[in-house]
């Protein structure tokens, strides 16, 4: 049950509140603590006023602004309100990826004393804004005050926790294989997110997700992330797209002798397909992310089925918020090393991707690698 001491003198921001995974995700419960009277909240975006996604969430903000527990700021309009804010417990990012540095920064000067930043993945689309970021932080020495959060690694969560006993039943790691494909097209409200491709974008899931299952770990460190050595990259983007950059990628990569393929992209078949597959000498492990389900399959023995962590976010959220919990002890929780690490790894697969071919929106997977 949660208590109320727990959440006394508590600021939240969120910053881009009016995204869609923000309003999916982040949104609906900080209104209902908020509106409960737990802390006090601050949702920031651009727009001149906050775009509540259902009536639930609209009932509980004009609660939770009545009681003077909930404000909206527009950056746009209200830039000197939004400067004066400060002593800010957590502070949630959930904006386009070329702003979280740059946002990141502006907060460290305006942090409560155990103040936290959380930035929802990549850690930023350049590597030169996270480096001046990290310099940033040492010449504060605000070590210990940004981390990242990546949804596919706390989704894990129910399989992680008892991960050795399903590696002895496949017989350790030799192989792995994910999917993370979409076959709708980008859509208009995806433009600017998608804008720098799709590595950018969902290659930093699987290698979280990798890095830490090989590491036998809830969260990856920039140890084993070092250790990443990338064997090809193939891009493609589909006639006609929106974006400049890549609509689909293909990216083979080593950790620590084991070789992981990731296909990922956008307009790929004729429906999604979000899975890891898991291979060892003795069966398989298959992570299904469209339905938040796995499966162990030792051969000859009995199937071992689960759920994967379907409130992932949420979880997060009161973990950290109500339960005061040590960020890094709560899973898909990186800290700002492992998040630059794995931020240096896209860059260079960036760099390795070559000239894309192109492909027509619902061809198979298959179909897109034969044109290499």
């Amino acid at each position: 049950m949660r208590t109320k001491s727990a959440y006394l003198d508590k600021t939240v921001i969120l910053e881009g509140c009016n995204g869609e995974w923000a309003q999916e995700r982040y949104l609906p419960l900080l209104v209902d603590r908020a509106a409960d009277g737990d802390f006090e909240l601050w949702a920031i975006d651009l727009d001149d006023g906050i775009l509540p996604k259902n009536d639930k969430i609209q009932e509980s903000w004009t609660i939770a602004q009545a009681r003077g527990q909930a404000h909206y700021l527009s950056k746009l309009k209200d830039e000197q309100s939004y400067h004066r804010l400060a002593n800010a417990t957590y502070i949630f990012l959930v904006t386009p990826d070329r702003t979280h540095c740059q946002i990141a920064e502006f907060w460290l000067e305006r942090l409560a004393p155990n103040g936290k930043i959380f930035i929802e993945k990549p850690l930023d689309a350049s590597m030169r804004s996270a480096d001046e970021l990290r310099k940033d932080i040492k010449r504060k020495k605000k070590e210990d005050t940004i981390f990242m959060f990546d949804h596919y690694l706390a989704r894990a969560r129910p399989l992680m926790e008892d991960w050795n006993r399903y590696l002895k039943l496949i017989g350790g790691i030799e192989k792995i294989d994910a999917s993370i494909l979409e076959s709708s097209t980008i859509k208009p409200n995806r433009v600017k997110t998608l804008e720098k491709g799709i590595i950018l974008d969902l290659f930093g899931h699987i290698l979280a997700l990798s890095g830490a299952l090989i590491e036998q770990n809830l969260t990856p460190s920039p140890h084993i992330l070092q250790k990443v050595e990338i064997r090809w990259v193939k891009a493609a983007q589909y006639r006609n797209s929106p974006i400049s950059g890549e609509t689909f990628s293909e990216i083979r990569f080593n950790i620590d002798n084991v070789v992981v393929t990731d296909s990922m992209g956008q307009g790929v078949g004729r429906e999604d397909n979000k899975e890891m597959i898991v291979y060892g000498s003795k069966g398989i492990i298959n992570l299904d992310f469209q339905n938040d389900t796995f499966a162990c399959n030792p051969e000859g023995q009995p199937k071992s089925r689960g759920k994967l962590e379907a409130r992932h976010v949420e979880t997060f959220l009161e973990e950290l918020i109500a339960r005061n919990k040590q960020p890094i002890s709560i899973p898909g929780v990186l800290d700002f090393d492992t998040g630059f690490e794995i931020l240096a790894i896209l860059d260079k697969a960036k760099a390795q991707m070559g000239k894309m071919v192109d492909y027509q929106a619902g061809e198979t997977t298959d179909s897109i690698l034969k044109k290499f």
